[in-house]
């Protein structure tokens, strides 16, 4: 492995190329309105035309499959989150053991280290909000399934009973009572 000296440059550097902008762009979660997170829409230069393509979507499939790259998107950067941070680890304790400012270089893994942890929490309160949603939508999808199902069970219900009455009005209407009874003789009763 090739050493290096590493200076302020280097470091901060690093730090903005571990930090916010490459790492952390989009994990972050700012909020918009009362206590709802929302991604931010920097996940990648191709946000921009994934927003753009979301507002396009014509159809609630269209819209349900963005909304789920989206989503798996998110969940790839955090499963990725970890790499990151171990270079970075790797990179720091390099830098701490080459460097003579040894100081500057924990300030600055400090100042890394509580930025990657906010963050990650914010990505983590994004997804779990985009969980959430997905989830409550779902159990919303359910519920007027089952609604729309109960509502066609007492239709049927009702046509079934209504059937059943015509059947029995028509076939009293068919069926004729004689106007007079008839007797029977019994032979031998004379």
């Amino acid at each position: 492995m090739e050493k290096h000296k590493f200076g302020l440059y280097e470091l901060n550097r690093v730090s903005a190329s571990f930090g916010m902008r490459n790492v952390f762009v989009g994990l972050g979660a700012e909020r918009k309105g009362g206590d709802r997170f929302e991604a931010m829409e920097a996940m990648s230069p191709s946000s921009s035309s994934s927003s753009s393509a979301r507002m396009e979507a014509s159809t609630f499939d269209e819209q349900s499959m963005h909304q789920s790259l989206h989503f798996s998107d998110s969940l790839m950067d955090l499963k990725n989150l970890r790499s990151q941070l171990y270079s970075a680890a790797e990179y720091f304790e390099l830098s701490y053991t080459n460097d003579d400012q040894k100081q500057m270089v924990v300030n600055t893994l400090k100042d890394y280290a509580v930025k990657a942890l906010v963050n990650t929490v914010d990505h983590l309160g994004s997804v779990s909000y985009k969980v959430n949603g997905l989830l409550d939508e779902k159990v919303d999808e359910v519920s007027g399934t089952e609604f729309r199902f109960s509502c066609i069970e007492q239709r049927i219900r009702t046509c079934q009973e209504y059937i059943d009455r015509e059947g029995l009005a028509q076939q009293s209407l068919v069926i004729t009572a004689p106007k007079y009874h008839r007797r029977y003789i019994i032979p031998g009763n004379r």
